[in-house]
């Protein structure tokens, strides 16, 4: 009877540390996109003015959009976090985790990365401001950076990454482009 119960007990132990475990590692991204610390500076030692950063979000059918967009965006002075919808297939996943682990420029600087696990994106609703959110955080976590940009595969830049650099780097670094008024305007 004693190594019925110990068996059961033993049982029942390890299984709720197995779970605690997998949870624990759920939120660990993949070991090839974590940051490097090594970053590559302007030989003045001074870094760029202002730093972007930047989340670029996929869904399904996106693979080539997103290669376009973070081509034209890249620049070594900003970050740059990938989101690919959890709707899209694992095939998906897998080319644009490829692809950001492929190019050496990325590997070089380390400002690239691809959100380990996705979440299951609504546009237009509250689970896309939950992944701006959480990526924002990420972010903050991992780089210092002056200003946030949230595009989506399907936007092209219309400026160079230089002119933004420039034109922003006159601005107050505290100035906030989103402000809340109870005046609207339209309503009386």
């Amino acid at each position: 009877m004693d190594i019925k119960i110990f068996t059961i007990s033993f049982t029942i132990t390890s299984l709720i540390f197995s779970l605690l475990y997998i949870s624990t590692q759920l939120n660990v991204p993949i070991a090839i996109f974590q940051p490097s610390k090594r970053f590559i500076l302007p030989k003045s030692g001074n870094p760029y003015p202002v730093t972007f950063a930047y989340l670029i979000s996929a869904s399904k059918g996106d693979v080539q959009r997103l290669t376009r967009v973070l081509w034209a965006l890249y620049h070594p002075g900003n970050y740059y976090l990938i989101h690919v919808d959890y709707d899209a297939p694992e095939s998906e996943h897998l080319e644009i985790a490829k692809f950001v682990s492929s190019e050496a420029v990325f590997g070089e600087v380390g400002n690239v990365w691809v959100v380990g696990k996705p979440n299951l994106v609504t546009y237009r609703g509250p689970t896309m401001l939950g992944t701006t959110l959480h990526a924002m955080a990420m972010l903050l976590r991992i780089a210092k950076w002056d200003w946030f940009i949230n595009l989506s595969a399907s936007d092209y830049p219309l400026v160079t990454q230089d002119d933004l650099i420039h034109a922003f780097s006159a601005l107050p670094k505290d100035l906030n482009f989103i402000q809340h008024s109870s005046h609207l305007g339209w309503k009386l």
